[in-house]
């Protein structure tokens, strides 16, 4: 990861601890902003086309199982 996504992703764990919110909801969250962003790059990359049929739900369920097994390992 790049060093301004790992300072975001802290910044907004510390945000919201301060507020109260679960972990868990706001990692999910981000990682839903990520998928959205990374379909709008490869919209970007190829003119505005999907290179796959349904590109947005596989992109943002292959970041979520990401997602949770880097949590699995974690834990």
């Amino acid at each position: 990861m790049c060093p301004a996504c790992i300072l975001t992703i802290g910044g907004g764990l510390l945000i919201a601890k301060k507020l109260g919110v679960n972990d868990i909801l706001v990692i999910g969250l981000l990682t839903i902003f990520l998928s959205l962003t990374t379909d709008v790059i490869l919209r970007k990359i190829n003119r505005g086309k999907v290179f796959f049929p349904y590109q947005r739900l596989v992109v943002s369920f292959m970041l979520l199982l990401i997602v949770i097994l880097l949590f699995r390992l974690m834990i």
